[in-house]
Parts: structure tokens; sequence; C-alpha cells
């Protein structure tokens, strides 16, 4: 078994303006695209991404859109902790370790962990 699939934690940044709502409501799969918005595309992914650290978190969401050179909502953004015991995962490692769960993660699952700037 690969230590991926024994993760029950996982990470996941966003804009600092999707604050309230993940708070309010959760990570929520086919949210408005930050990452997969760049470049003008409107993929709507049909899971969250994850990553098993948040510095792989990082470079899979600002640092991807910092490193493109591509703007986005707010040049802060939140790290969120997420508890996956429980929630149907898949664990991609095509070049990069993302998690993608498959469900909504309710708020209860999330624990807001830190901030910082796009730089």
């Amino acid at each position: 078994m690969n230590i991926v699939d024994q993760l029950v934690i996982g990470y996941h940044w966003s804009p600092r303006t999707r604050h309230t709502a993940i708070r309010n409501t959760g990570l929520i799969i086919g949210s408005p695209p930050v990452v997969n918005a760049a470049g003008g595309n409107d993929y709507r992914s049909t899971w969250v991404s994850l990553s098993p650290t948040p510095s792989q978190a990082w470079w899979l969401s600002g640092d991807a859109l910092a490193v493109g050179g591509f703007s986005t909502e707010s040049a802060t953004w939140d790290l969120w902790e997420v508890d996956l015991t429980g929630i149907d995962t898949r664990h991609v490692m095509s070049g990069y370790p993302e998690i993608q769960a498959l469900h909504n993660i309710p708020p209860d699952r999330l624990t807001w962990i830190a901030s910082r700037d796009i730089t």
C-alpha cells in the first residue's frame, strides 16, 4: 500500500475572497475554478483537488498561477487542512501527488491553517 493511500489529511489553498463561503459551505465540487480558469478557461473538476502537504498544494494552486503569469482574484490565499476520514478519494501520481476528493467536503472537516500572498 502506498503511503498516499493511507493519508487522512489533505491540504487545499484557495483565494482569500472565498474564505467566508468555504467556512459556511465547505469545499464544493464544481465551484468556479481558479487555476483551471487561467487563460479564460472555465473547466469545472468533478472532484475537490487536494495534496498531501501544504507545499505540494501550493504548487498545484497559487504557485501555478504565479509561475504561469496569470492573474488571480486575490493576492492573499488561505491554507485549509482537510480531514479526509471516510471521504472517498482518488490519488493521482502522474507527475504530482494530487488527492481528488470525490464528494463535497463539509465545513466541519476543514481547519484554516494559514494565509500567504502570491509573490
